[in-house]
């Protein structure tokens, strides 16, 4: 007599490793089961759902029982998005194998995953496929840590107000940026928008809360942990004046 065989899970398909990935970003992709259309248009279904509920919460006073029930529906909103990051994670060494060498492959990494829970974060149908749409946005997100990374560099080589960085301030910065490649996706983004490291604008949890379309609590939560493993991993650091 036949025994049922238990069926595997879906892995997520994917041009191959790149040498210069770390192995726990590779375990991911591998671990991580792909989506047939089906549970795709779920999750994206769910995903816009928080994201409507995210902003009824922040500009409407709303009863407990309707907050509840709003809440439920960020929470879903959100497994949802983080799904289908995971889901795609595959497409972004496969995105900044195409600018190879401008900037360091991690660093270009990191702003492709940057790019991508943007693409969660924002996806409308209209825009076509969510993998076309999350592409763009990988894309998007490298092209332009590029061109900052051209202008630092230029105004580095140039006259510079208060003179050049430091050694210390060198050491820090690349510390800094080794560190954030240990974070995923979600994390980064948090810390982005928390401290200013894009734009130089720093958001309270609530506007990061919006922006994600999460809670405030678990906005503070990924805060918190992504601190504790920056900690981890930079100190000690030398001292900046």
């Amino acid at each position: 007599m036949r025994t049922a065989r238990a069926s595997r899970p879906r892995r997520s398909r994917s041009s191959g490793a790149h040498p210069a990935l770390p192995l726990s970003y590779q375990e991911i992709i591998e671990r991580t089961p792909s989506l047939d259309p089906a549970e795709e248009a779920v999750l994206l279904e769910r995903a816009a759902l928080g994201t409507a509920a995210a902003r009824t919460l922040a500009k409407t006073a709303v009863s407990p029982s309707l907050r509840a029930d709003l809440e439920a529906r960020v929470k879903s909103g959100q497994y949802a998005k983080e799904r289908l990051v995971l889901a795609y994670l595959r497409i972004v060494p496969d995105v900044v194998g195409a600018y190879a060498g401008r900037l360091p492959f991690m660093d270009l990494v990191q702003e492709g995953n940057v790019g991508l829970v943007r693409a969660a974060e924002n996806y409308d149908p209209a825009h076509g496929t969510f993998a076309a749409f999350a592409t763009r946005w990988v894309r998007r997100s490298v092209v332009r840590a590029i061109v900052a990374g051209r202008r630092a560099e230029a105004a580095e080589t140039g006259p510079f107000e208060g003179g050049t960085p430091s050694a210390e301030q060198s050491i820090l910065r690349r510390r800094v940026r080794q560190a954030l490649a240990q974070l995923d996706a979600v994390e980064t983004r948090v810390l982005e928008m928390r401290f200013g490291l894009v734009d130089g604008t720093t958001r309270t949890l609530e506007e990061i809360s919006r922006r994600l379309g999460v809670t405030r609590e678990r906005v503070q939560q990924i805060l918190n942990e992504a601190l504790l493993r920056l900690r981890d991993v930079v100190a000690p650091l030398p001292a900046v004046a």
